[in-house]
């Protein structure tokens, strides 16, 4: 039996996002992710560009927001500008990591920091958050972590 909480609970229910038979809302997102990556194969490499939209949409105030954010991402920037902020995201972890394993008290307050922002991102592939420039912040809190201990392994934050 699943429990309430457990790991395999929580891992069957970000699945059902995706299951693309029963739920009308699932079935939205199928419709939606066939109609972003049909769109992507007329421009694989640099994609279709911000704010461009496909025939279909669950928004006519916003037809360029989709819930299925990063194939909306690979459909506006091609492989070549997913790969770019794919590799951007794995810099901030990268460099985060570092930052921890250097500085104990800073890993202090970093390490529940990336465990949002990672939780984040794993929410954002089905619901528009980092689409909304308000919640860009929870990419940026790392950033603004990293670059502290970057400018203390330097020394300049001493000049400041």
């Amino acid at each position: 039996k699943n429990k309430e909480g457990s790991f395999s609970a929580n891992s069957n229910t970000f699945l059902e996002g995706f299951d693309f038979k029963e739920d009308p809302s699932a079935i939205a997102r199928k419709t939606q992710f066939l109609a972003l990556i049909e769109g992507w194969r007329e421009s694989p490499l640099l994609g279709a560009g911000h704010g461009a939209a496909v025939a279909y949409s669950r928004s006519a105030k916003q037809p360029w927001a989709y819930e299925l954010v990063y194939v909306a991402l690979l459909y506006q920037t091609g492989l070549i500008g997913f790969i770019i902020y794919t590799f951007a995201i794995i810099w901030i972890f990268w460099y985060s990591l570092k930052a921890i394993k250097s500085d104990v008290y800073l890993g202090y307050h970093l390490i529940p920091v990336l465990v949002g922002t990672i939780s984040f991102l794993i929410a954002n592939a089905t619901n528009p958050y980092l689409a909304k420039y308000d919640y860009m912040w929870v990419i940026f809190l790392p950033v603004a972590f990293v670059n502290y201990w970057l400018l203390r392994q330097t020394g300049i934050d001493r000049l400041i």
